[in-house]
């Protein structure tokens, strides 16, 4: 996100300055920003469901005692 903001603000300074603005999808900036964006949100699907899964197993409350003392 911090690669997107800082395209968005480099924008804003080219507009408020007056001078002719590049393209946001012109840097290569804007891909690794939207690449991180995608993985970061995989990533966190994938532990959301693995929680789900995890929480919905038959055997979740179920303990196996080693010993009794």
């Amino acid at each position: 996100f911090l690669a997107a903001i800082w395209l968005g603000i480099d924008k804003l300074v080219h507009i408020v300055n007056g001078t002719q603005a590049p393209l946001i999808a012109n840097s290569p900036y804007f891909y690794f920003a939207l690449t991180c964006m995608i993985i970061g949100f995989q990533l966190f699907l994938a532990g959301y469901i693995a929680e789900l899964v995890s929480r919905n197993s038959p055997t979740r409350n179920q303990y196996v005692i080693d010993k009794n003392i």
